[in-house]
């Protein structure tokens, strides 16, 4: 399963399906589920962080998450830039 196309609605929408299903094809979606699931997170994360810095300095919202400035910084990157990402994996 291709992360590109799910966002956080699909991907809830996707384990909502889960209980349904019998239980090889649950356990086969459930662990695809996994990696996307990473994918899509940090994605909404990563846009979360430069949606508080429209209105908080990249000091406060590295105080708000408990994370270095450097960590914001890097999260705008990647969001910025969603190559940064491709190239992590």
């Amino acid at each position: 399963m291709n992360p590109d196309g799910v966002d956080v609605r699909e991907l809830g929408r996707l384990i909502g399906r889960l209980p349904r299903l019998k239980p090889l094809e649950r356990a086969r979606l459930a662990r695809e589920l996994v990696d996307v699931a990473k994918v899509v997170l940090s994605k909404e994360a990563d846009a979360a962080v430069v949606e508080a810095l429209e209105s908080m300095t990249y000091r406060q919202v590295a105080e708000g998450l408990g994370k270095s400035t450097a960590s914001v910084n890097k999260a705008v990157s990647r969001h910025r830039n969603p190559g940064m990402r491709e190239r992590r994996q």
